[in-house]
C-alpha cells in the first residue's frame, strides 16, 4: 500500500511540474507575442505608410519589417550629406521655382520635380542611374517616411500635368482647380525638399 501512495505522490508531483511548465510556457509565449506586437507597432510608427505598403506587398508583417530594416541599412550606407555650396545652390533653385509659379504653375512644378530629383541624386538616394522611380521612392520612404507619400503624390500629379499638356493644343487656359492642384503639388515638393536639405 505504501508503494501505491508513493507512486501517487510521484504522479501528483509530475502533474504539478507539468502544470507549472505549461503555465511558464503560456506566460512566456504571451510575453513574446506582446513584445513582437510592440516591436511591430514601433516599426509601424517608424516607417509610416511604407510599413503597410510593404506588408501588403510581402504578405506578412514580419517580412515587411525585415525588408524595411534591410533597405534602411543599405540606404543609410549610401546617402551622403550636402556641402554648404550645394545647399545654397538648391535654395536658390527653390526660390526660383516659387517665383516662376506666379506666371507659369506647370513649369514651376516641372522645375520643382527636377530640383528634388537632382537633390535625391546628389544625396545618393539614387544609387544607380538605371534605378527606377519606385526604387528611389522606396529609398526615400525608409529614411523620411513622413514625406514619401508627398513625393509619390507630387510625382503622380506632375505626370498628369505633363500628360494634359501634351494633349492640350495651347488654346485652353488653366482653371482655378487645376492651379490649386499645382499649388498643393508644389507644397508637397517643398516638404520633400525641406527634409532632404536638412539631412
Amino acid at each position: 500500500m505504501e508503494a501505491i501512495g508513493g507512486v501517487g505522490l510521484i504522479v501528483g508531483l509530475v502533474v504539478l511540474v507539468l502544470i507549472a511548465l505549461l503555465i511558464v510556457y503560456l506566460v512566456s509565449r504571451r510575453g513574446r507575442a506582446r513584445r513582437n506586437e510592440e516591436r511591430r507597432e514601433r516599426t509601424r510608427q517608424e516607417f509610416g505608410s511604407e510599413y503597410e505598403r510593404t506588408a501588403q506587398e510581402r504578405g506578412s508583417e514580419e517580412e515587411a519589417e525585415s525588408e524595411l530594416r534591410r533597405r534602411r541599412g543599405r540606404v543609410e550606407r549610401q546617402v551622403t550629406p550636402l556641402s554648404g555650396d550645394s545647399r545654397q545652390r538648391y535654395e536658390g533653385r527653390m526660390q526660383e521655382v516659387e517665383r516662376v509659379f506666379v506666371d507659369n504653375p506647370e513649369r514651376a512644378v516641372e522645375m520643382a520635380d527636377r530640383t528634388v530629383t537632382d537633390l535625391l541624386e546628389e544625396r545618393n538616394f539614387v544609387a544607380d542611374p538605371a534605378q527606377s522611380d519606385e526604387e528611389t521612392e522606396r529609398a526615400l520612404a525608409v529614411m523620411h517616411p513622413e514625406v514619401a507619400d508627398d513625393y509619390r503624390e507630387a510625382r503622380r500629379v506632375r505626370a498628369a500635368v505633363v500628360s494634359r499638356a501634351s494633349r492640350n493644343d495651347g488654346g485652353e487656359g488653366q482653371d482655378r482647380d487645376e492651379t490649386e492642384e499645382l499649388r498643393q503639388t508644389l507644397r508637397r515638393y517643398r516638404a520633400v525638399y525641406d527634409k532632404l536639405i536638412q539631412g
